[in-house]
């Protein structure tokens, strides 16, 4: 049974690219949206393939596993501590992938074009809608996709194998070399407090909080910038800040990221373990324990093979994408 699941989640994994893929060509072609799209219509786009893709694949693979969704999900309750200690792990995962993202920029310049478009798609996009697909839309189908439906299928692999594989896909499915590496983090930050907490419920919580305060920062600087200027001034002042980054030395880049690293990495630490010893002190051995078991069940190797598949295509796509082969 855990073979075919195994091999049913790496299946639709390729699948899932398949449709994040074909989903918005398709669209363009059948409304003729053409062009350069305006940031409201990319981003309800961007939410509407999410939403089709990890929602629909995640109803089938309940679906064709005949069990129910909430079986599939471990979707219950948290105390209100919990949820208070999460918000603080958001704003200690913000805090160390600023390190991060410092020194991406600086050993991958075109992850400072990576956050330049994306910086562009929000100043050009409505606060509600940022809210909606940049939020709440990740916050749910993301969490019940990669820490629902994968999280299940590899029940019982070697702890390490699995953390890393299941970050793995989670980084590489977001396909810029920026989030790529920062999303690396976040994955493994996720799964912690999905652990921790015995619920899909933490780990959504966790996602839309961190979601939420890069989004509103992000929006209050844009503000902040545009206040009594003209178009095209932002412009400049990306341009100078893009220069900024690259030309900072390694030394500078370093010391910026230990500050981060540091300040971000003891608000993690004093609520990730916040969240353990909850967990250690209500002696919770249902699910966390099965989340946490090894089992030494045999594995065909056949059933890694649409995720070799995957890594592939997608290794292909991000070089496709920056080298425009």
């Amino acid at each position: 049974m855990k073979n075919k699941k195994l091999l049913l989640a790496n299946s639709l994994l390729l699948l899932a690219l398949i449709l994040f893929v074909l989903i918005p060509s398709v669209v363009n072609m059948l409304f003729s949206l053409g062009g350069s799209l305006g940031g409201d219509v990319s981003l309800l786009l961007s939410g509407g393939t999410t939403v089709i893709t990890f929602g629909g694949i995640t109803l089938l693979y309940c679906r064709i596993t005949k069990r129910g969704f909430n079986e599939v999900m471990v979707i219950k309750k948290i105390p209100l501590k919990q949820l208070i200690t999460i918000i603080f792990v958001a704003f200690g995962t913000y805090i160390f992938a600023l390190g991060v993202n410092s020194i991406s920029m600086k050993l991958f310049p075109v992850a400072i074009e990576d956050g330049m478009e994306i910086s562009n798609l929000l100043s050009n996009s409505s606060t509600l809608v940022g809210l909606i697909v940049v939020v709440l839309i990740p916050a749910f189908f993301e969490e019940v996709y990669f820490r629902g439906v994968l999280l299940d299928a590899y029940e019982g692999l070697n702890r390490k194998m699995k953390y890393f594989i299941l970050t793995s896909i989670f980084a590489t499915f977001h396909g810029n070399i920026m989030q790529i590496v920062y999303v690396m983090f976040l994955g493994f930050i996720l799964l912690k407090v999905r652990e921790y907490t015995g619920s899909l419920i933490g780990s959504m919580t966790l996602h839309a909080a961190n979601n939420g305060v890069s989004f509103v920062l992000s929006k209050v600087a844009m503000i902040i910038s545009a206040t009594g200027i003209k178009d095209g001034v932002i412009d400049q002042a990306q341009v100078a800040a893009t220069n900024e980054a690259m030309n900072a030395s390694y030394t500078v880049v370093i010391l910026r990221a230990l500050i981060f690293f540091l300040i971000g990495g003891a608000i993690l630490f004093i609520n990730l373990r916040k969240l353990k010893e909850y967990k250690d002190s209500k002696n919770r051995v249902e699910l966390e324990e099965d989340y946490t078991k090894t089992y030494d069940e045999h594995r065909d190797k056949k059933v890694y093979v649409p995720l070799i598949v995957y890594f592939v295509s997608i290794t292909i796509l991000v070089i496709s994408r920056y080298y425009k082969i």
